[in-house]
């Protein structure tokens, strides 16, 4: 990896990303691990929640391939911000119409890109959803909560809270939900962590511990579909739910709720190009 290696800066709502046009690999497969780390860094690397790999299309179905890769190096199979963020490149860079299809670890995903300049928007369709599992009852450092557990591509439990602002500071968030995330009732995997608050019918609040970010993030696409079903579920808001996350932005889910599942989940918000450069080898040391 001693080359310069074209990349894209982007956010999706906060969360930020490094995207790499891979369609010829830039990356040997056992480097990418590695790589990831490194560029993810902040004050050393680039700075990112993760790494994300735009690559050809293994079917003729689809424009193209998504991979992702959390800041720590592992595999995600989701990300609905990544998603949204790796669609509008596609679309900028030729690879794929304003409508496309492209693969994912957890299946197709379909989306349709619109709005330029500053008013950038991409709408995502995901896999159908489980409904969410029983709640489950986790006391720490004194503060008993009851989690919901739900699967929307990737892991995540979701706990209704007084005012998700009310931690003391990111300090004491950070503890709490790094216990959480890592709590034996999630193990061995462990669980991405969501508290959020109902502001009315149509809106909630949300903070988002991500699991291999290792930290808050500014927003979390998949955890703003947790959230908005693990909240309808209960009756406390109705479709489609605004997500208000901790960048400030807004993320809108719709859905449809039947007996079994969670069906025509869409996922919109914001991808916005921040750069484009090349990487210096040094910024990997």
């Amino acid at each position: 990896m001693e080359n310069f290696i074209p990349f894209t800066k982007m956010s999706g709502s906060g969360n930020d990303f490094m995207v790499l046009d891979h369609r010829e690999r830039l990356l040997a497969e056992h480097d990418i691990a590695s790589f990831t780390r490194a560029v993810c860094r902040r004050g050393l690397g680039l700075g990112a929640d993760g790494v994300i790999l735009i690559e050809s299309a293994m079917s003729p179905s689809v424009h193209f391939r998504w991979r992702y890769f959390n800041a720590d190096g592992s595999g995600g199979e989701m990300c609905g911000n990544g998603a949204m963020c790796g669609a509008r490149f596609a679309v900028r860079h030729g690879i794929a119409p304003a409508s496309c299809r492209f693969e994912t670890e957890a299946g197709v995903v379909e989306a349709e890109v619109s709005g330029a300049g500053h008013s950038p928007s991409v709408e995502i369709r995901v896999a159908d959803a489980g409904l969410p599992d029983e709640p489950v009852a986790i006391s720490i450092e004194g503060r008993t909560n009851s989690f919901a557990p739900i699967l929307v591509g990737v892991p995540h439990v979701v706990t209704v809270v007084e005012d998700a602002d009310a931690f003391a500071n990111g300090a004491e968030f950070a503890r709490w939900s790094r216990a959480v995330r890592m709590h034996e009732t999630f193990a061995p995997a462990g669980t991405n962590v969501n508290a959020i608050h109902v502001i009315d019918r149509h809106t909630i609040r949300m903070r988002t511990w991500e699991r291999g970010v290792e930290a808050e993030t500014l927003a979390c696409g998949t955890g703003a579909v947790a959230s908005a079903i693990v909240a309808a579920v209960a009756g406390l808001v109705t479709p489609p739910v605004a997500v208000t996350v901790s960048s400030g932005r807004t993320l809108t889910v719709r859905f449809s709720t039947r007996a079994d599942r969670i069906a025509d989940i869409r996922l919109a918000g914001e991808a916005r190009f921040v750069a484009t450069g090349v990487l210096d080898p040094e910024g990997l040391a």
